[in-house]
């Protein structure tokens, strides 16, 4: 029989508590199973399903937003995940439960203590869903929060005594409110000796090795000895629990480790970061304590809560943001700075106005059901701008992974500065569904400006659905304060002569008087649209003084176009300069192969004309105006096997006068100027007559054969 409160003090704060619960999935009835205690002498569970008016189906309550699991002195209450029904830890994945947890206010109204708390719960007990602890008929109340051992029997002389009142197979962490460490033979009131106050703290509640015994001698030799016990708590945390506010508890479960990873007070009721997160280390949990690998071999642990009160009370409510079994998903956080092309790590930096790329990246792991109705509440970095000015600008999209187009994000569903609600259009479901298994949701902003170097503190954003609550703590970054670089290069029009490379000076200079340190500056170049190679500067240059070339096998057009931008190791930015680099034009000479006329032997000196038509071509790409030309010649005779011309290669110009090429030095033959622009073409053989130009001059008789040799031609724009 249930003994109550004073004046409903006890459901007037369990009322209060679900009246304020967060934002949580609601429950699913078919989802958990709540203990049948008619095993154990028809015991009460006072586990129920309740709405924000901590009211039950069956009292006329409405949908379930929370479990009460106690609220009156001298109540048990458990429930337990339904295999069944599909909810359960799979041993073999990764697994999520989160979950909001309260117990009740700081005082109560009636001034009575608070009492006992809760205890999580993961377990292969051959009880299964109707598991509690228990000693016979008897069932675990206060210390025993229901999992651990019943310690109320004086003559239980052995820990395996203990260690076999609780639930078996089991791992459990207790919330535990009231401290018990009466050590009275009977009193089941030790267990937490070794502690002081309310805590977090886990053991193994069939494992004999958790309990301490403690003997109290007769005092006579016919009286019999008496036992009570203490309990080796494991991870210890001590923690305020009944302080009128609801505290997180997310479990993570690690397939590889085949550990639990449990972190309390990481989220305030508000949905920001928690400010004082505890995080219980719990080693790997060995298959024995479940019962071996045999008891395993289905994969499934069965997860739940037990909860007791004794004489004190208090309102034990849990509610919950994710259910492994329905979904197991992922959302991570990730910033890219599109503009230094770079991922940002946490705590990392970014310049002032950089483009950033702020993502949150979605996906699903696991489960019997869709990720649906997913909901995106973003919280944005401060410091930087989301908005464009026009509610219609897209400033961001969600990315499926699947090939299909992409959902637009406008600047419209900006609710405020730094706050965003996006629906998403997909539901998020299993791959051998069909569905897509991602989504990646990208808002586009720009680093402000700051005058000094600015932290960016991480911000929490929820990913809200029908079958799951996620939470996304964007990375914390440093925005650099704006330390802008000017390039001023000596010349933005340059010329070079054919095969010769281009010299590139300049200046780079720190606007703030900064000095310079050439080897950090990074020099970027594009040549007529295509980008070289990056090159530091050097050191042995003059501070800020740039200098560098480019070759002349890479100057492939008449003019070409050159673009320089510099930037330091934290990514500051010169503006871009362009040169133009002009190739002068070339002298270049055309020869066609040429010959002299056929000759009868004769005794006396006679002049040879040319044969045929002679092509001595200049070809003059130059710029107007540019020096005059000259073209010389020499040679060294003409040659039939090894016998001389009697005679040599003249040059005889206009007024008659010959001159004779030789080998020691060139004979000018003719001469030009650029009196155009453009390409101008000279062929200096029309420019003579048939007695005019090169001749062959005879001083005798020659043998009969054919005569050649070589001319050594230069074309030169100097004397």
């Amino acid at each position: 029989m249930e003994v109550l409160a004073d004046s409903g003090t006890a459901y007037d704060e369990a009322r209060a508590g679900a009246g304020s619960a967060p934002d949580n999935l609601g429950l699913d009835s078919g989802m958990f199973t709540k203990a049948d205690f008619s095993q154990y002498g028809g015991g009460f569970n006072s586990a129920n399903l309740v709405d924000e008016n901590a009211k039950s189906k069956a009292a006329g309550g409405g949908d379930s937003r929370a479990i009460l699991m106690t609220s009156q002195p001298s109540q048990v209450g458990a429930i337990w995940s339904n295999l069944e029904g599909g909810n359960y830890v799979d041993i073999t994945k990764k697994q999520t439960m989160s979950m909001w947890m309260y117990f009740g206010p700081k005082k109560h109204t009636d001034g009575k203590d608070f009492g006992d708390g809760m205890a999580f719960v993961l377990q292969k007990s051959s009880d299964g869903a109707n598991a509690i602890a228990h000693d016979g008929s008897s069932i675990g109340t206060g210390e025993s929060l229901g999992a651990w051992g019943v310690d109320d029997n004086v003559d239980t002389s052995t820990t395996a005594g203990i260690a076999a009142t609780a639930i078996q197979n089991s791992w459990a962490m207790e919330f535990d409110t009231h401290t018990n460490n009466d050590s009275t033979p009977g009193a089941a009131a030790y267990f937490d000796s070794a502690v002081s106050g309310q805590h977090i703290a886990y053991a193994y509640p069939g494992d004999p090795d958790t309990y301490v015994k403690k003997t109290k001698n007769g005092l006579f030799p016919f009286t019999s000895d008496k036992y009570y016990y203490g309990m080796n708590h494991q991870g210890t945390k001590q923690v305020d629990l009944h302080d009128g506010t609801w505290h997180h508890l997310t479990v993570t479960w690690d397939p590889v480790k085949f550990q639990a990873t449990c972190v309390f007070n990481d989220k305030n009721p508000d949905g920001s970061i928690g400010t004082n997160p505890v995080e219980i280390d719990v080693p790997s949990v060995k298959a024995a304590e479940f019962g071996g690998y045999d008891n395993l071999s289905d994969h499934k642990l069965r997860w739940g809560f037990t909860a007791t009160t004794g004489s004190a009370y208090e309102a034990n409510l849990i509610a919950f943001e994710s259910i492994p079994s329905s979904v197991e998903g992922d959302a991570t956080p990730s910033i890219t700075d599109t503009t230094q092309q770079k991922e940002v790590t946490s705590n990392g930096t970014v310049n002032s106005n950089d483009q950033l790329a702020i993502k949150y990246n979605l996906k699903y792991d696991s489960g019997r059901d869709k990720w649906s109705n997913i909901n995106a509440q973003l919280v944005l970095p401060e410091n930087v701008t989301y908005q464009t000015g026009n509610s219609s600008d897209v400033i961001g999209s969600v990315d499926y992974g699947d090939g299909q187009d992409s959902e637009p994000i406008y600047a419209s569903e900006l609710t405020g500065t730094n706050t965003l609600d996006h629906v998403l259009k997909r539901n998020l479901d299993s791959s051998d569904r069909g569905g897509p298994t991602m989504a990646t949701i990208t808002i586009n902003g720009v680093a402000n400006n700051v005058t000094t170097n600015t932290d960016v503190a991480s911000v929490r954003s929820t990913i809200d659905s029908d079958t799951l609550i996620k939470d996304v703590d964007m990375l914390p970054f440093t925005i650099l304060k704006s330390k802008p670089i000017n390039l001023v290069l000596d010349k933005n029009n340059i010329s070079v002569n054919p095969n010769k490379s281009a010299p590139i000076t300049g200046t780079v200079s720190y606007v703030d008087g900064t000095a310079v340190k050439n080897s950090d500056m990074t020099v970027h170049t594009n040549l007529n649209g295509t980008d070289l190679d990056n090159f530091k500067m050097s050191d042995d240059d003059a501070s800020g003084n740039l200098n560098f070339e480019i070759p002349a096998d890479k100057l492939t057009e008449d003019t070409n176009i050159l673009k320089v931008y510099v930037t330091d190791p934290n990514g500051n930015k010169t503006t871009t300069s362009t040169v133009k680099i002009s190739k002068r034009g070339a002298l270049a000479l055309k020869v066609d192969e040429y010959s002299f006329g056929s000759i009868n032997q004769v005794a006396s000196s006679i002049l040879i004309p040319r044969k045929g038509d002679w092509k001595i071509v200049v070809d003059d790409s130059r710029e107007k105006d540019s020096n005059p030309w000259y073209l010389s010649a020499g040679t060294d005779g003409l040659y039939d096997s090894g016998t001389k011309f009697n005679g040599n290669v003249i040059y005889k110009n206009a007024n008659g006068i010959e001159k004779i090429l030789n080998d020691s030095s060139n004979t000018m033959i003719a001469s030009g100027s650029k009196t155009q622009d453009g390409e101008q073409v000279t062929n200096v053989s029309q420019m003579w007559n048939d007695s005019e130009g090169l001749l062959l001059r005879s001083n005798g008789s020659n043998a009969s054969g054919n005569y050649s040799g070589e001319m050594n031609w230069v074309l030169s724009d100097t004397i």
